[in-house]
């Protein structure tokens, strides 16, 4: 009888290993949201009472639905909200609000500039809306150098962007009116009207500020420069920003769809990649919501989700309020996926428990492999000890030696009939 071959030896060997290993469970990994702006807007129709948002409050129904027009889904949703809105009774006390001791209302330009902004981008008319001639007072409303309303630097800057869906954007006036309220660290305050040293910069109303100016072509980009680099100054190594209270969703988002207005791509991603950190994902009661800051203030962090994740879905879509397009935008939110995602995970746990009723037979299959190996090595040496004595042999015995040879699969000599040539 021939010897078996090496390899098969060493075979024997390696199967039990190769069988052990393969039994080894592979480690899953979690994948995030694979559409966060789209699992973050489907939260936040589901904070709708229909029409509107936080008990029919116009301002975070507006950001609401800008936030919409931004992911490009719940036109739907968009509509509604935008017929609500569009009555005189609904709109009135908040473009044209009477002050306290005050006996008659004055325009907001700001939160006007607002409204003509979400009307336009959902392709509605910003001029007549309402019953109000929003574009015409909004126009109205500049002052001599060149602001807006009540001067400030975020009521001047909605007015530009939503003049600048109109056929009659701002132009340099604003601009220059821009400049007049600037920090001189470069930055924008949400309330100075003077620019003095006394101005303390923020970045909310910076990145607000930046994307205004970023609708206003040559003449604004002076003051977008300076903006957009004290907003890199402010910006923490993590990609958050901190308004005085803690990094904050609200802040960041801001800045980052600045950034993204202005082109600053690397400093855009890190602040996304912040706000996506602030995203519950599907093992919370809240899947798709936006943190204000984690950890969540315990008396106000779930009050703060709304305009956190409303403000935060503009960046993480990426767009930015100067070139924000909601062409094309899906009738109905997409879900977060979650739902599947539970599917699966019970489907994985009836696949685990009968994966662990069956987890014995790797094991059983690998010690009878062992057994065999040990036999097929036994009888290996005994074959080769038997060779051996057979050398001893009379010569007369032996095989002829002038037979032809001819060689196996493996390469071993063999003669004619199969016998081993020793």
């Amino acid at each position: 009888m021939r010897h078996l071959p090496a390899r098969l030896l060493a075979a024997a060997a390696v199967v039990p290993i190769t069988v052990f290993a393969s039994a080894a469970p592979a480690e899953a990994q979690e994948a995030p949201f694979a559409q966060p702006a789209q699992a973050a807007a489907s939260w936040l129709v589901g904070q709708s009472d229909g029409t509107s948002w936080n008990g029919g409050d116009v301002s975070s129904s507006l950001d609401a639905v800008i936030a919409l027009e931004a992911a490009g889904v719940g036109g739907d949703q968009v509509q509604a909200t935008l017929e609500w809105l569009n009555s005189n009774e609904t709109l009135t006390p908040y473009v044209l609000p009477t002050a306290d001791g005050a006996t008659e209302p004055a325009l907001n330009a700001g939160a006007a500039g607002k409204v003509m902004y979400a009307v336009a981008t959902a392709g509605g008319d910003p001029t007549n809306f309402g019953e109000i001639r929003l574009a015409d007072q909004v126009t109205a409303s500049q002052t001599a150098n060149g602001t807006y309303g009540d001067g400030t630097a975020p009521s001047t800057a909605w007015a530009v962007l939503g003049l600048s869906r109109t056929d009659t954007p701002a132009g340099a006036e604003a601009a220059a009116g821009l400049t007049a309220v600037q920090c001189p660290d470069g930055g924008f305050n949400y309330a100075d009207v003077d620019g003095g040293d006394d101005c303390v910069s923020d970045p909310d109303t910076t990145g607000l500020v930046a994307s205004a100016l970023a609708t206003l072509g040559d003449a604004g980009a002076d003051p977008l420069t300076s903006a957009v680099k004290w907003l890199e100054g402010a910006q923490a190594e993590d990609g958050g920003f901190d308004n005085g209270f803690g990094e904050n969703a609200n802040s960041t988002a801001m800045a980052a769809q600045a950034f993204l207005a202005a082109d600053r791509a690397d400093a855009a991603e890190r602040a996304v990649a912040f706000l996506i950190g602030l995203q519950f994902d599907c093992t919370a009661d809240q899947p798709g919501a936006i943190m204000y800051t984690d950890p969540e203030d315990p008396e106000f962090g779930e009050a703060s989700r709304l305009l956190a994740t409303a403000q935060a879905i503009v960046p993480i879509a990426g767009q930015d309020l100067a070139n924000l397009d909601a062409t094309g935008i899906e009738a109905t939110v997409p879900g977060t996926d979650c739902e599947s995602a539970d599917a699966g995970g019970d489907a994985t746990a009836e696949a685990s428990d009968d994966e662990g009723s069956t987890s014995w037979l790797p094991w059983a299959i690998g010690a009878a492999v062992v057994v065999l190996a040990a036999l097929i090595i036994g009888f290996a040496l005994k074959s080769r000890k038997g060779g051996t004595e057979a050398g001893a042999a009379p010569a007369e015995d032996a095989a002829p030696a002038d037979e032809p040879e001819t060689g196996d699969a493996d390469g071993e000599s063999t003669d004619t009939d199969g016998t081993d040539k020793q």
